[in-house]
């Protein structure tokens, strides 16, 4: 009921009815004088938010203190004196991020490593020259036939790329390559080369890619999900290269997608990882409502799933279990944010000492929170209840990883 004054005319404004008492039969209108003070207009604004009344207080006290209760007081019809679910889920989610977002920033969720990384050897003909002399004596020497067979191929590729180098830089003794330099030298120059030369060697000019990728993966640009953009300076050297490329090597319509979003990435921010990093962590700690928005309906579904034989509850009646199911987690969650916010504060070590007791009392009520939840509502016996509440939090996890693997993916892409 508002506070202002009522009106001494007895006709609606709203709809011109005659009426009889504070409120209008036909539309439900309060019967109130029309000027308003700002303070007034305040108290509206918060009341229909949340219903100050009494109405948020009562909801939260029930939601927090008899999981369940709630659920079973909306599905028997006792709606009017707790707030309605959905305006309960949008408000205590608002807060709940608000406070998440205030005290976690995308750069902390961002580690990076500030030991310099060891130079990625490199060799010249001299010491390719040198290399090759030592296989060929170790051919000589073992006297094991697998062993012989693949110091042969690797002495095909190490002429291959000794091969390469002079027909591009002649016999060049100042210039040095990598491992991963020296194979794509010889994608880059003529791909035709590889043209009858043995799975093996080919095999081999991949893996020295590969591995010269993971040695200098932390020293040039951008790395994600095991790909490294590292050389392609530009998009347009990309697609010059794979163009170049066998159809054999060339990289797959999703992984090419991938490549150019990585090349893209390096453009834009020029190598500074942590600039990026800082980027992708914030775009992904605001994906997280949404993770949790997506995977409402579906922990609605598995309870319906696993109380098919209950004919009495409709999808909706879980539905509406799993709104409040979710806003205490919420409650619980912004009482943890207090009292984590709080312990900094704290000027006496006992204080700190309760507060950490009782951070670790509301972490296991919020494991426990779904079973008694669930035996509150469905009202089963407590070794059904169990194994139902242990297969739910099973199939939510795999859920909400896959969600959660799909937004960063998203977020990766969109960064």
């Amino acid at each position: 009921m508002s506070h202002l004054k009522e009106r001494k005319e007895h006709n609606c404004l709203n709809c011109k009815a005659d009426l009889v008492g504070r409120y209008c039969h036909v539309c439900g209108q309060e019967n109130l004088e029309p000027k308003e003070t700002v303070w007034h207009l305040l108290q509206h604004f918060f009341n229909d938010i949340t219903h100050f009344d009494g109405k948020f207080f009562s909801t939260v006290k029930y939601l927090v203190r008899k999981p369940g209760y709630l659920s079973a007081e909306y599905m028997a019809g006792r709606r009017a004196s707790y707030l309605n679910p959905i305006r309960m889920y949008v408000f205590t989610s608002a807060i709940f991020f608000l406070l998440l977002f205030a005290t976690r920033k995308g750069e902390d969720m961002v580690k990076m490593n500030e030991t310099p990384n060891k130079e990625v050897k490199k060799k010249g003909l001299t010491a390719l020259a040198a290399e090759r002399k030592n296989l060929e004596s170790k051919i000589v020497a073992t006297k094991d036939a697998e062993d012989k067979h693949d110091l042969e191929d690797d002495l095909k590729k190490l002429d291959l790329e000794m091969a390469t180098i002079r027909r591009l830089y002649g016999d060049t003794t100042t210039r040095t390559f990598s491992n991963k330099e020296r194979a794509l030298l010889i994608l880059e120059y003529d791909s035709t080369q590889l043209e009858g030369v043995p799975k093996v060697v080919k095999s081999g000019i991949n893996s020295a890619i590969d591995a010269d990728r993971k040695k200098d993966s932390d020293d040039e640009g951008s790395n994600f999900f095991g790909l490294h953009q590292g050389r392609y300076k530009s998009l347009a050297q990309y697609d010059s290269v794979e163009r170049a490329l066998p159809d054999s090597l060339k990289d797959g319509w999703f992984k090419r997608q991938l490549m150019r979003k990585l090349v893209r990435t390096e453009e834009e921010y020029h190598s500074d990882k942590k600039r990026y990093l800082e980027h992708f962590s914030e775009n992904l700690l605001h994906s997280f409502p949404k993770i949790l928005f997506f995977s409402l309906p579906f922990f609605a579904l598995f309870l319906n799933i696993m109380y098919f034989r209950h004919k009495q509850y409709y999808y909706a009646d879980h539905g509406i279990f799993s709104i409040h199911v979710y806003c205490a987690t919420f409650l619980l969650g912004i009482g943890l944010m207090i009292l984590n916010a709080f312990q900094d504060w704290a000027p006496w070590s006992w204080l700190k000492t309760v507060m950490n007791i009782a951070t670790v009392g509301i972490v296991l009520y919020m494991f426990i929170y779904l079973y008694k939840a669930m035996r509150g509502f469905y009202r089963q016996r407590r070794a059904k209840t169990f194994l139902k509440y242990f297969l739910v939090c099973v199939l939510s996890f795999i859920l909400n990883m896959i969600l959660f693997l799909v937004f960063l993916l998203i977020t990766a892409i969109s960064v």
